[in-house]
């Protein structure tokens, strides 16, 4: 029986999955909102319809109430026992469905959560956004406030930052530029940053100097990165973006199998790095198009210096005696990179999506040369030093699927790899390996001899294990039901002014995935042709159950493909995908 920590004090969160609801006042309802516009000028909209009941705070409709048209609530909860003929629309609010509730129309909530659907009929198409609306009102028409919303880098657990007083576009930056791990510790951005906005066209400055708390403040380094960024943005909800930056900094191989707060929290908790990460340095311009209810697409052209990286011994809560894992000497080299990337995004919740189609792909064109090969197993590659001209790709779609009132069927598909030209250098390579990709099966596990399809090692173990695939291929499914909580013996507890929510979900899965080599080796299990596929007996499965609380989950994953693997245990600080 062994352990697998992905998260962070998951267990010191695991109070966020019954807590008491929070009232909250329709023009001030909290944080940052990164309401989609779309979705913020849709309940705008259908706010100013006719309805048949408008509800302020607390509302409840009875068991012999019935509803003739469409039913809107600020600053719930709204309580639902009776009939709805219309749509019902929750703003700020929570909906608490008791049993035998009915909703003849769609159900869409913004800045809230459900309940009780599994003992409720809604006919409609059920929509729930977390982030809450940030509005006035006059009369019964809603006046939206546009809220300007940052990238990724602005997340409330990654930032922190002094703004000027005055109502300038200007600011100081201190911010983090990325996950905690062994090469770095923690990368933080310094500097200042511009924005300005000229009706909807929108320029963005960035100059950081990029510190690195693991290798930056010695006596005898000046490892200081920087990032120089210039953006420009038209259009509201659709238009054009285009920009350069120039940048110094450390970039990881792969990133897709854990989320970033994942990824960051096992290496400073638990002192477990499962990135490979190498230094990248150049200049990039880029061109796109954006459309914040579907998506949007890039393309990008890039002149880069790469180059290995060694670990450090950056500081870690628990653990401090073990070592961390070697970063992998990688290739050091000079390229031209021309990418085109697509999203798809029609999720109906970011976080705890419940239907929709998530689809994100990249097209990459490198040219250049590898001034000194990195360190690989003997069959991964012939001579790597030299010219290196090679396209490769990338492809992880999501499907999410309500197939009852409180249940989902789930599935995601990874491929990925060589698409033609030379060799991919080893900051190309991929791998199948590792609690957000095969849980059921140990990190990396070293081989001592044979063929690893998690990495694609051939003849044995190379120092700090890196991805060596030329190709992968994973497949994942789970199914997620409603786990309820009756915690008083059936009272009518939801008539309470104060009632709890629920978001646990229990969550059956099961993984296929493994990598392979292109082109000609001695080990026949894993070198295949350019236009074969391995036989899927050959790939790697798991199977699983566990808790998803919502702020957290917790698993137990069985290998399958290989029955001498004992069970594995693991956290998740977000849903599998």
């Amino acid at each position: 029986m062994r352990f697998s920590i992905v998260a962070a004090a998951a267990l010191l969160m695991a109070g966020a999955a019954v807590s008491p609801a929070q009232e909250r006042r329709p023009d001030h309802p909290g944080p940052d909102s990164t309401l989609p516009r779309a979705a913020a000028r849709e309940v705008a909209r259908l706010y100013a319809e006719p309805h048949g009941l408008r509800g302020h705070g607390r509302t409840e409709i009875r068991a012999a109430d019935v509803v003739e048209g469409h039913a809107s609530v600020i600053d719930g909860p709204l309580l639902v026992a009776g009939r709805v003929n219309g749509r019902v629309l929750a703003i700020n609010a929570d909906v608490i469905l008791q049993a035998g509730a009915r909703i003849d129309g769609d159900l869409l909530i913004v800045g809230g959560d459900v309940e009780g659907l599994a003992t409720a009929v809604v006919t409609g198409e059920i929509r729930v956004y977390r982030e809450p609306l940030r509005f006035s009102r006059e009369g019964e028409r809603l006046i939206i406030e546009e809220v300007a919303r940052e990238g990724d880098d602005d997340s409330w657990w990654r930032r922190w930052e002094r703004r000027r007083e005055s109502p300038g576009r200007s600011r100081l930056v201190i911010a983090s530029a990325g996950t905690y791990n062994r090469v770095e510790g923690l990368p933080v951005h310094v500097g200042p940053s511009l924005r300005m906005v000229r009706g909807s066209t929108r320029l963005r400055a960035d100059a950081f100097a990029v510190f690195r708390t693991g290798s930056s403040f010695r006596s005898d380094s000046n490892d200081v990165g920087h990032h120089l960024a210039l953006e420009a943005r038209h259009g509201s909800t659709t238009g054009l973006r285009a920009g350069i930056q120039g940048f110094n900094r450390v970039a990881a191989v792969e990133s897709w199998q854990l989320s970033a707060l994942e990824y960051g929290m096992s290496a400073f908790l638990f002192r477990r790095d499962y990135l490979d990460l190498y230094g990248r340095h150049g200049g990039e311009g880029y061109l796109g198009v954006f459309d914040d209810r579907i998506g949007d697409a890039t393309i990008s052209y890039s002149h880069e210096r790469w180059s290995p990286r060694s670990s450090e011994n950056p500081w870690s809560l628990f653990r401090r005696g073990a070592g961390w894992r070697e970063n992998p000497a990688l290739d050091r080299g000079r390229f031209h990179v021309l990418t085109g990337r697509a999203r798809i995004d029609t999720r109906n919740d970011n976080e705890r999506p419940w239907a929709g189609w998530y689809v994100q792909a990249d097209v990459e064109q490198g040219a250049g040369d590898i001034d000194v090969a990195g360190v690989s197993s003997p069959e991964t590659r012939g001579s790597a030093a030299g010219r290196a001209n090679y396209t490769r790709g990338f492809l992880d779609a999501r499907s999410y699927n309500r197939v009852g009132p409180a249940a989902q069927l789930n599935f995601r598909l990874v491929a990925g790899g060589w698409l033609g030209g030379d060799p991919l250098p080893l900051q190309r390579r991929l791998s199948v390996s590792g609690p957000g990709a095969l849980p059921g099966f140990d990190f990396r596990t070293p081989i001592e001899a044979g063929a690893d399809p998690g990495t694609c090692a051939v003849g044995g173990a190379v120092p700090g294990r890196p991805a060596l695939c030329d190709r992968i291929a994973l497949a994942q499914v789970e199914y997620r039901g409603d786990l309820r909580f009756d915690v008083l013996g059936g009272a009518d507890w939801r008539r309470d002014d104060m009632y709890f929510r629920n978001d646990a979900m229990w969550v059956v899965f099961a993984d296929a995935g493994r990598g392979w080599l292109v082109g000609d080796g001695a080990d026949r299990r894993m070198h295949y042709g350019p236009g074969d596929f391995p036989a899927l007996s050959t790939f790697r499965t798991d199977m699983g159950i566990g808790l998803d609380f919502g702020t957290f989950g917790v698993f137990a994953v069985k290998a399958i493909s290989d029955g001498d693997e004992p069970v594995n245990f693991l956290f998740r600080l977000r849903h599998r995908f």
